[in-house]
């Protein structure tokens, strides 16, 4: 067992499946005691259910509800009174291009991608600063570095994620606070995300079904690999063959990438 994370209270959104839930399993086994949320009752079920003796407290919640977080919050100042680590990772995949994308859901993508990470920051930074040394780890994607046609909702939210990430954790150095930051960059992994993308206009039956076959890495290695990232405070942490060579193009050639990373990722078999 790692004793670094030892009885560290370790909050965990979208814990209910891919991700979090490997998170959860793999923190559980580390001897951390988890929070643990998912908006789909079911799934944070099932996760709470395979780290049972390791969970604090498992909620229903809605990381896009303030209401929703300042709950957990009272919750959370009842029982351990602070939290080390918040896992910002709960998110929503939608799929259409952006005329054909509703205001409404374009809305719901930003509220729950970005909002959703700026809420758990706000509601829960003074919890981690009553820890001897806090970690916020919010989970951006490679598609927060690139962009691919049909997916300008979330290209705009995980964006955001990063710069806010960015600006976040230059805040909190200059204002010496006892909080880390770190931003998580994955590329394909397989998870059921894709499965419930949203749209408006497309199949999206179609960019699921292709988004499974190019995705490289299980949840359980990039698990492996964020708690990596976490414990030596790494503040990009890169995640899969996909997101290096993507963070190498991206760098080599900023406003080309598209003409080399489209045909990569099979963009017009889904496209057409």
């Amino acid at each position: 067992m790692n004793k670094h994370w030892n009885n560290k209270i370790i909050l965990i959104t979208g814990a209910g499946s891919g991700i979090g839930r490997a998170l959860a399993q793999l923190f559980a086994g580390e001897g951390a005691q988890l929070i643990l949320t998912d908006i789909k009752a079911d799934g944070l079920a099932e996760t709470t259910e395979s780290v049972a003796s390791s969970v604090l407290l498992s909620k229903q919640a809605d990381v896009s509800s303030l209401e929703d977080w300042r709950m957990l919050v009272q919750e959370i100042e009842q029982g351990p009174g602070h939290i080390d680590v918040l896992v910002n990772n709960a998110g929503m995949a939608p799929f259409g291009y952006f005329d054909e994308t509703s205001e409404a859901l374009f809305n719901k993508v930003m509220d729950v991608n970005f909002n959703g990470v700026v809420n758990g920051c706000r509601e829960m930074l003074p919890l981690l600063e009553k820890a001897e040394r806090g970690l916020i780890v919010n989970v951006a994607s490679i598609f927060g570095l690139i962009a691919v046609p049909a997916c300008s909702s979330y290209h705009a939210s995980k964006f955001a994620v990063r710069g806010f990430t960015e600006a976040l954790k230059q805040d909190l150095m200059f204002q010496k606070k006892s909080v880390d930051v770190v931003c998580v960059m994955p590329g394909g992994i397989k998870t059921n995300i894709a499965n419930f993308a949203e749209s408006d206009s497309a199949d999206a039956r179609d960019f699921a079904k292709h988004f499974a076959s190019v995705a490289l890495t299980s949840p359980e290695k990039a698990a492996k690999v964020i708690e990596k990232g976490m414990r030596n405070n790494t503040f990009r942490i890169l995640i899969g063959p996909d997101a290096k060579v993507v963070d190498w193009l991206y760098k080599l050639l900023p406003t080309s990438y598209y003409r080399i990373t489209n045909p990569l990722l099979g963009i017009r078999k889904i496209l057409g």
